[in-house]
C-alpha cells in the first residue's frame, strides 16, 4: 500500500534525533521557501504573488530558526572561551552558549531568551 505524501515525509524522520529532526526541517523549509518563489514567479494575480512571496520569506524564517537551534557554538558567549568539544559548555535551546563559569555566573538563565541553560549534549539528545 503507498503511502500519501505526508506519511512520506514524515517517515523521513522517523529514527532521527531532535537535533538531526531539526536540521531535516530547516532544509525542507528552505527548499519550501525556494518553491513558494518559483510559484510566485509564474503568477499573474498581484495578491497572490506578494502572497506567495510573504511565504517564502517565512519559510526562510523557519529554516533559520531551525539552523539556528541546531548548530552548536564553539566559544562561550559571555567571555569568549573556546568549547569545541560539544560536552563542553551549556547551551539554551536556541544553542546561546556559555562555559561552566559563565552560566554559573548568570544562575543557569540565559540572558537572551530567559530559556534554562543546560549541559548541550542534553540538549541535542532531546525527543
Amino acid at each position: 500500500m503507498a503511502l500519501e505524501p505526508e506519511q512520506q515525509l514524515a517517515a523521513l524522520f522517523t529514527g532521527l534525533n531532535r537535533r538531526e529532526r531539526m536540521v531535516l526541517l530547516g532544509r525542507l523549509e528552505r527548499a519550501g521557501a525556494n518553491l513558494y518563489r518559483q510559484f510566485a514567479r509564474d503568477e499573474a494575480n498581484v495578491k497572490a504573488h506578494a502572497a506567495l512571496l510573504k511565504a517564502a520569506e517565512d519559510e526562510e524564517g523557519n529554516g533559520a530558526l531551525m539552523r539556528l537551534m541546531s548548530t552548536s557554538k564553539t566559544a562561550c558567549e559571555k567571555c569568549g572561551r573556546s568549547l569545541p568539544n560539544p560536552a563542553e559548555g551549556l547551551a539554551c535551546s536556541f544553542q546561546c552558549t556559555y562555559c561552566a563559569g559563565c552560566a554559573s555566573e548568570l544562575k543557569m538563565v540565559c540572558p537572551n531568551c530567559a530559556g534554562a541553560l543546560a549541559e548541550r549534549g542534553v540538549i541535542a539528545a532531546r525527543p
